[in-house]
């Protein structure tokens, strides 16, 4: 059985996402959909809309036949880091092809990797951001900007492809309707999530319906929404009670913002909110990204020291399978280089998989669900019943 692979985050899940899952389907009928996906905290800095596991059980129900996590080590990262766990990860899996979301589904991905496999950006520019001298120096590389956001995780993707070694073929598919950052709902059935989340936290819940597939749709309605305003006065009240020698600790720390990052926390006035706490703490060498991806590590703890642990001894985990998915899972098992976990116990929970156990405990509190990963088993989506309805099944 040969399988194409694909990296996401699916918060939420929407029609965007459907499509795309559709057009791989189409490309590629006879092979299994294999999805790597963060877990309950995202590339960006931001935890999930939902938890893991809904979101999973969403993409099983439309298209997709595995669903594996990204664990926290890997999922909070800049996008080079996250793009080459994504590739690691679907490779351990036996994946063959790489389907990926583009702006620009014409660009020769792999050609382009290969054109910028040594560009860098300059760490020394001190009035502009690691991130902006990065895209000003692949530009110049390849005489264009390559600056739309799936566009440059598509060439992250393809770089760590390269450097990996790991020989997955590409296939970019063409964006749809709405670009990534669109914060406004659309007049079609696709919109970006940005537009969805933001819709839906201002109070627009019945537009939403109609951009999201039904299970989505009856997922927001039961569990609500997590976002940072659940988060923030736990991060503040770490950063207040730590001292700055342990905040260093913590990966993605630099330059000495550590001091910055304590002394707001406790400047600001007391009913001020993570994003007003956020604007005050940027400066032109860090991105907001870049400082809600540092204040996602603050929240949940993620030491230099456990990056590295999970660098040198990484894992997924299974989030859920559809039939076709359980008899992919069965040949791809005796390729696997590291471990894929089926159900979490309590050995791995202290030792391991201590990092993502905490940081399912923490958003199992800010979300009031179910506990996120001790011995919780795979979603397996059966099959549907005579009246259309999909058997889900834990």
């Amino acid at each position: 059985m040969e399988a194409v692979g694909i990296i996401a985050e699916y918060n939420p899940f929407h029609n965007g996402h459907l499509y795309q899952l559709r057009q791989v389907k189409r490309r590629f009928p006879n092979s299994v959909v294999v999805v790597a996906m963060s877990g309950n905290y995202l590339q960006r800095g931001e935890p999930a809309c939902l938890d893991k596991w809904t979101r999973a059980r969403a993409a099983l129900c439309n298209g997709a036949d595995v669903v594996v996590e990204l664990p926290v080590r890997a999922s909070v990262q800049p996008a080079d880091v996250f793009a080459r766990w994504g590739v690691r990860i679907l490779a351990n899996m036996g994946v063959s092809t790489l389907a990926f979301g583009a702006e620009h589904a014409e660009y020769d991905f792999a050609a382009l990797a290969a054109q910028t496999a040594t560009v860098r950006g300059d760490f020394t520019v001190h009035d502009q951001s690691y991130a902006a001298t990065y895209q000003q120096a692949i530009a110049a590389a390849v005489g264009h900007p390559i600056d739309q956001p799936n566009d440059v995780l598509g060439l992250a993707y393809a770089k760590a492809n390269q450097e990996l070694r790991c020989s997955l073929h590409l296939a970019p598919i063409q964006r749809h309707n709405a670009a990534y950052l669109d914060a406004e709902l659309t007049a079609g059935s696709i919109a970006s999530a940005t537009a969805i989340r933001r819709a839906w936290q201002d109070g627009k819940t019945n537009a939403v319906f109609r951009y999201v597939p039904r299970e989505t749709a009856a997922a927001l309605q039961q569990h609500g929404f997590v976002g940072w305003k659940q988060l923030w006065p736990g991060l503040r009240q770490r950063l207040v009670t730590t001292s700055p020698a342990h905040l260093r600790s913590i990966v993605g720390m630099a330059e000495g913002i550590e001091y910055r990052l304590i002394r707001l926390a406790q400047e600001l006035p007391a009913d001020a909110s993570f994003a007003t706490w956020l604007k005050t703490v940027k400066s032109k060498r860090f991105t907001y990204t870049r400082l809600a991806r540092l204040a996602m590590n603050v929240a949940l703890g993620i030491t230099t020291d456990e990056v590295a642990a999970f660098a040198a001894h990484p894992y997924t985990h299974l989030l859920g399978f559809t039939p076709k998915g359980q008899r992919y899972l069965r040949q791809a098992k005796h390729h696997y280089v590291f471990p894929v976990l089926t159900k979490v116990n309590q050995d791995d929970k202290n030792g391991f998989y201590a990092s993502d156990y905490r940081a399912g405990v923490l958003y199992r509190l800010a979300a009031g669900g179910q506990e996120q990963d001790l011995k919780r088993a795979p979603v397996r989506v059966m099959k549907e019943d005579d009246d259309g309805s999909t058997v889900v099944t834990e």
